[in-house]
């Protein structure tokens, strides 16, 4: 510390308006493409699947489509192109 004392500065800023849709909510699960991101995180992806195999069997999901994204970065093209063909998709975390 210096003889002026401390400098406090305020980080905050003014939100922002984002102009974005939120998904119909669908109806029903059955027959529906589920896709799952995993994040490469420890218990993600069997939790994730153990979800998913629980809306196959008492929901009628008809299919599971899982990708697989490194840790620390955003999910490649491709993966986002499989999982947008999808019906809903399950993104989470999981240590």
């Amino acid at each position: 510390m210096n003889a002026e004392g401390f400098r406090l500065y305020d980080p905050t800023a003014e939100p922002r308006a984002v102009a974005a849709r939120l998904a119909p909510r669908l109806t029903s699960l059955a027959g529906t493409r589920v896709g799952i991101l995993d994040n490469g995180k420890p218990n993600a992806g069997p939790l994730m699947l153990a979800v998913a195999t629980i809306l196959r069997e008492r929901h009628g999901v008809r299919e599971v489509v899982k990708r697989d994204k490194p840790v620390g970065g955003p999910p490649a093209p491709e993966i986002l192109a499989a999982l947008a063909a999808c019906d809903f998709a399950l993104v989470g975390s999981a240590d």
